[in-house]
């Protein structure tokens, strides 16, 4: 008979997934070399209507030159994802939600609203950013 050693306490994962989620945000008051702790180095993100960028190192190029120019506000930090779902493995997950950003554009602020699906894996015993999609509904 298998010991309690091998039980997942899903709730403290999915706590900690959560708050994972919220540090990721971006927005002008963004520390980027800070977030990248919780990137993978294999780490993919998909925007809408863009070519996939792979990698830990494009995605802070990309991140930096986001919170420079053009993300005002990624909307309510402490909302966090609607579903977050945990494999029975322990060591991938995935969570889902809506989002709203704030973008800086030509003439003023431009808001963007949408779906996302962000996935995790869990390496050395802690929970990696492993890649994201969205979508802008709207």
């Amino acid at each position: 008979m298998m010991g309690n050693s091998n039980k997942i306490d899903l709730e403290a994962e999915k706590k900690i997934l959560k708050d994972l989620h919220v540090k990721m945000l971006l927005d002008h008051r963004t520390d980027v070399d800070k977030e990248m702790q919780y990137m993978a180095e294999d780490a993919i993100l998909i925007p809408p209507g863009s070519r996939p960028i792979r990698g830990a190192r494009a995605i802070r190029e990309a991140a930096n030159q986001m919170v420079k120019t053009t993300v005002v506000s990624m909307g309510q930090r402490d909302r966090g994802p609607s579903r977050i779902e945990i494999a029975s493995s322990g060591d991938l997950a995935y969570d889902i939600g809506k989002f709203q950003i704030v973008n800086q554009g030509p003439k003023g602020p431009v808001q963007e609203n949408g779906y996302y699906v962000t996935l995790y894996k869990k390496i050395d015993c802690q929970w990696k950013f492993m890649g994201q999609i969205w979508n802008n509904v709207t």
